[in-house]
C-alpha cells in the first residue's frame, strides 16, 4: 500500500510599510471600525482610509 505525504506548510504574507505609515494606520483603524459599524464601505490603502469611496488622511 503506498500513502501519499503532502508537506503541508502555512504562508504568511504581511505588508511591511515603514514606522510613519504604521503609526498613521493605527491612528486610522478605530475611524474604519466606527464607519464599518455605521454600515459604511470602509477599508485602508497604504496610509489613507476611504469611506464610501472618499479618502480620509490621519
Amino acid at each position: 500500500m503506498l500513502l501519499a505525504v503532502y508537506d503541508i506548510t502555512e504562508y504568511r504574507v504581511f505588508e511591511q510599510f515603514p514606522p510613519e505609515v504604521v503609526m498613521r494606520r493605527r491612528q486610522l483603524v478605530p475611524k474604519m471600525k466606527e464607519a464599518r459599524r455605521l454600515g459604511k464601505r470602509a477599508y485602508l490603502a497604504y496610509d489613507t482610509l476611504y469611506i464610501d469611496g472618499n479618502p480620509v488622511r490621519a
